[in-house]
């Protein structure tokens, strides 16, 4: 089974519609930018309960889904290099980049102190950074480094593994080489892992069964929007709760993905964010705060006017760097 599938080269709709969605919910959790009404509040708890978690476990899928293999030293020192590449090198290209504007809008001495430190963050606490939103892709290449070492053990042992990882969630981590991120997603990791090998069994389950798996998490986010900003609910600040929302989650977003998947034009605007959702990953937090900069001084707290601001804001965020994307497609496709 799993020779069958690393030779499958075609792409899977189904996860490509869900890593669109699962990027629209970073981009549309990323707007506190001082202004956002009171309803705002309720819907980024609901999109923190859940996407990062969904995130990763997408990534992880994809991970082991294209992996070709490592045979030895050097094709894994080839295969880190070519990670490194497309993932930490603009990791810290664009964290220098936000560190330095930074330095800019506070008004602070640029000096060579304050730039070691920016990288001494970037480095070893990437939550501390200026570019702080750029936690996830130096979660995902650390991730990247394992996955050969991962994928050579016993699928027993990896099933092991995700069991383990379910306790290891609920560790006090640190900030520091963002020991505490790696804690609480590890269990998303090897899930994506196991479902990736178990590709063919997973399509084989029925739709009725997608539904009855979704109820839980339909149900939470009835009460949640309902209910629960009502009485201030707070999320626990226990590892077993991301546990259980996240992988809530992931059938009700599965069986979304089945039913917008006969949309056309839904079907492309979310597969065009999961081709280029790197590009959007790295550029979105620009562009939102470039419009709220720009809008601050003119626009006030209230629905009327945030809806239009929010709206607008979120496709600018997709779709200037998948337009950004493109046009580097162009440029090295002529050379």
């Amino acid at each position: 089974m799993a020779k069958n599938r690393q030779n499958k080269h075609t792409r899977l709709i189904y996860v490509d519609m869900m890593v669109g969605m699962a990027m629209l919910m970073v981009v549309m959790g990323h707007f506190s930018v001082g202004f956002e009404p009171q309803w705002y509040h309720g819907l980024h708890n609901w999109i923190y309960s859940f996407h990062m978690q969904m995130f990763l476990f997408l990534s992880a899928f994809l991970i082991r889904y294209t992996y070709k293999g490592t045979n030895s030293l050097k094709e894994y020192g080839l295969y880190i290099w070519r990670k490194f590449k497309k993932f930490f090198l603009w990791f810290l290209v664009i964290g220098m980049g936000v560190a330095l504007l930074a330095c800019l809008v506070k008004e602070t001495p640029f000096t060579t102190d304050y730039l070691l430190h920016s990288l001494r963050n970037l480095l070893l606490y990437p939550r501390w950074s200026e570019a702080s939103f750029l936690w996830y892709i130096y979660i995902l290449f650390g991730f990247y480094l394992i996955s050969p070492l991962f994928f050579r053990l016993p699928q027993w042992v990896r099933v092991l593994c995700c069991i383990g990882a379910m306790f290891l969630a609920m560790l006090d981590g640190t900030a520091f080489l963002a020991t505490s991120d790696f804690c609480s997603l590890t269990f998303f990791y090897c899930l994506g892992v196991l479902c990736a090998e178990w590709i063919d069994e997973i399509r084989g389950v029925k739709v009725w069964m997608w539904g009855l798996l979704a109820v839980p998490f339909v149900a939470f986010s009835a009460w949640l929007f309902s209910q629960g900003e009502a009485i201030g609910f707070e999320f626990p600040q226990l590892g077993w709760w991301s546990l259980v929302t996240g992988t809530a989650a992931l059938p009700c977003f599965y069986l979304l993905a089945m039913a917008l998947e006969r949309i056309g034009p839904v079907k492309a605007t979310l597969s065009s964010i999961s081709r280029n959702c790197y590009w959007i990953y790295l550029l979105q937090m620009f562009i939102i705060w470039g419009c709220a900069r720009l809008a601050h001084s003119s626009i006030h707290t209230g629905t009327l006017t945030f809806i239009p601001f929010f709206i607008v804001t979120t496709i600018l965020a997709v779709g200037l760097p998948i337009l950004f994307a493109e046009l580097l497609k162009k440029i090295f496709c002529k050379k």
